[in-house]
């Protein structure tokens, strides 16, 4: 079974429309947070998402722990909580790794971008939900009630960070040289 995409928002809290200047500044915010965290922390080549969360904590200075959860309809297929001397982040077990990585892409844009929310479930439903994990961690890891904009942000920055993720940069013969070969040279600089 594959699981839907974050569902953090509550049914009766989705937020109202965004505005298309709303919009424009979250699209722009977005490629700046992407291109400056991506300045800091490269992506690895060959792509793993492990080995780019493990940049991401010395560059942070910070532990994230990524914990696959079952996923059954209607719960959130991902979700992240700041906890006081770590981060975790929480995505769907049995899906596929691109999925995954897409899901934990959009955990840690919300931990970039610090959006908060609202606790929405019980520790009793935490319990039910995953129960190799404290209810009272779980019950603020998975349902926080965060707004449309908080959610557009998050998902456009997981596009954006896992577009970068899995293409690969131009390959250059290496003997080929000229004003084409030391611009390829230049691009493919430029995007490893």
């Amino acid at each position: 079974m594959i699981a839907p995409r974050c569902t953090r928002l509550a049914p009766a809290e989705r937020g109202g429309p965004i505005d298309e200047r709303g919009l424009t500044r979250l699209r722009i915010g977005a490629r700046e947070r992407v291109r400056s965290v991506l300045a800091a922390v490269p992506l690895p080549r060959p792509w793993s998402m492990n080995a780019w969360v493990d940049g991401l904590e010395t560059w942070r200075g910070r532990e994230i722990d990524l914990v696959p959860i079952e996923y059954r309809p209607g719960q959130p297929s991902g979700a992240w909580q700041a906890r006081p001397d770590y981060d975790l982040i929480a995505y769907v077990e049995h899906t596929s790794a691109l999925h995954q990585d897409h899901i934990i892409a959009h955990e840690l844009a919300h931990m970039l971008c610090a959006h908060t929310g609202t606790c929405q479930m019980s520790e009793s439903e935490a319990a039910q939900l995953a129960p190799d994990l404290a209810p009272r961690a779980l019950s603020h890891l998975l349902t926080r009630v965060t707004s449309g904009a908080d959610e557009y942000e998050a998902e456009l920055i997981a596009v954006l960070l896992m577009s970068a993720a899995t293409s690969e940069p131009p390959a250059v013969q290496p003997g080929a040289s000229g004003r084409a070969a030391d611009q390829a040279r230049r691009l493919a600089a430029l995007l490893g």
